[in-house]
């Protein structure tokens, strides 16, 4: 259903119309709005972006809420009390389970880091003599006297202390945004109903159902992308992780994390494959003498593990789980993906399926009609000229 214009009137002439009666001067004023919000909103970043994680986490946990409320008939303060302390449960389970394998794996990789140095000097003839013997020196140290060289470390000098101020710095506002994180997504994940409600009577007053509908879409295709997504990076964390363990790929639990965590972003987990090479490298050159199969387990098993979990990802998981969700086919959501990379880094890569989901339905809800309405009148007046042609000759 095609939205026209009102016609022009003639009550109020040009030259004594106000600028807020004229719409291009409301259209440049509410896009100034729109940039000048953006810009109130990166200056605040710093509590902004907690504000929006907690809204987002609240959206895509409300339909467990919903069906915690209608299937068992949960109040909403109990079905978020529970979900609070389901999820404090698996993040607390999880890192009691891989925290241990995960700081060993870190600790293991901070030891054997200067004898992967010497290989690659080695190798490749790199200068890092004096690097790696402090590396092993400060490694040597903290494992005896781990208190005096941290203290040694803290005091050494000024450029030291500061760098070591910034961290702690940077530690403490990151456990402070978390906490933020957590008091927002409980209260929207509390009064996420109210706020859903409160915007669709906002939209249903404009009287626009075309509108509601098309709003309706967008809020279904952008949940069920990022849940998917969240679906797809916890399976392609296990299955990597357990793939890489199981041919003897060093610091598998490291490395499968880093691949879930990449996997928000579809495709984002080839990155992985040649650091699990380049690490199975080092540890076999640091090891145990070349064995025959020397190729096989450093390139065929570890890339055999990757490429056939990036097949069942690229091929099956993503393309079944993102095109019933956004409907968009395998070959479209890698374009978009290289595009949304391009024009906007990290940001661009995770949020170029939904808008381009969004950009679809727009165009299916609003543009198509409209052009057909405009061909369907265009039509109509070349035939009523045909005609007047016609019946005048």
């Amino acid at each position: 259903m095609s939205i026209e214009s009102p016609p022009a009137t003639s009550a109020t002439p040009l030259k004594h119309a106000h600028l807020w009666e004229i719409a291009a001067f409301r259209d440049l004023m509410g896009l100034g709005l729109a940039a000048f919000f953006l810009w109130i909103g990166y200056q605040l970043r710093g509590i902004v972006v907690p504000v929006l994680i907690g809204l987002g986490l609240a959206y895509l946990i409300n339909p467990a809420l919903e069906f915690a409320e209608h299937k068992w008939k949960f109040p909403r303060w109990l079905a978020v009390a529970m979900m609070v302390i389901l999820i404090g449960a698996l993040v607390t389970g999880l890192g009691l389970w891989i925290g241990p394998i995960l700081t060993d794996q870190i600790r293991h990789l901070g030891e054997k880091g200067p004898a992967y140095l010497a290989v690659m000097a080695d190798r490749y003839d790199i200068q890092v003599d004096e690097f790696t013997q402090s590396m092993n020196e400060f490694a040597e140290n903290a494992r005896k006297h781990p208190f005096s060289t941290i203290q040694k470390f803290v005091s050494g000098t000024g450029q030291v202390f500061s760098v070591t101020s910034t961290i702690m710095g940077t530690f403490g506002a990151f456990l402070f945004s978390l906490s933020l994180v957590a008091i927002y997504f409980v209260f929207f994940a509390w009064y996420f109903p109210s706020i859903q409600r409160s915007l669709w009577q906002m939209v249903e007053s404009m009287e626009k159902p075309e509108l509601s509908d098309m709003l309706g879409q967008m809020d279904q295709a952008v949940g069920d992308f990022f849940r998917g997504r969240m679906l797809i990076a916890l399976m392609m964390s296990v299955m990597l992780g357990i793939g890489w363990w199981w041919v003897g790929v060093p610091y598998w639990g490291l490395l499968g994390f880093g691949a879930g965590v990449l996997s928000l972003i579809p495709y984002a987990a080839s990155l992985i494959w040649p650091i699990a090479i380049l690490l199975k490298y080092l540890d076999m050159s640091t090891g145990s003498p070349v064995s025959d199969d020397f190729w096989m387990q450093l390139l065929f098993w570890p890339s055999a593990v990757y490429l056939f979990i990036q097949f069942i990802e690229g091929w099956i998981l993503t393309p079944w789980i993102q095109s019933q969700s956004t409907d968009l086919n395998a070959a479209t959501i890698l374009l978009v993906v290289l595009v949304g990379g391009a024009i906007g880094g990290v940001w661009g890569l995770i949020l170029a399926i939904p808008f381009t989901a969004c950009l679809q339905i727009m165009t299916k809800e609003l543009l198509l009609p409209r052009l057909r309405a405009w061909r369907t009148r265009k039509s109509l007046a070349m035939t009523s000229h045909s005609t007047s042609a016609l019946l005048k000759s």
